[in-house]
């Protein structure tokens, strides 16, 4: 964790690896919808919007939050 408004290299790639995780169970829940499955079909640029939504939420998170996670200094 990093102090309140800052943002280190260990959260950037925690921020990755969620966005990451995002993006494939945005694929896994695409393919399991969709009838038929063609991996064609799937929405690649929907699937990056929600991997890269999830990475701004996660690095949002820790920039608000203070050394001990505490978010604004006070959630916990």
């Amino acid at each position: 964790m990093s102090n309140y408004f800052r943002l280190n290299n260990r959260d950037l790639i925690r921020g990755l690896i969620v966005a990451v995780g995002s993006g494939i169970f945005t694929y896994l829940a695409s393919a399991f919808n969709a009838p038929g499955f063609d991996p064609a079909s799937i929405d690649w640029a929907y699937i990056l919007k929600v991997a890269a939504a999830s990475m701004v939420g996660y690095l949002g998170k820790n920039f608000l939050s203070d050394d001990q996670g505490r978010v604004f200094g006070k959630i916990n």
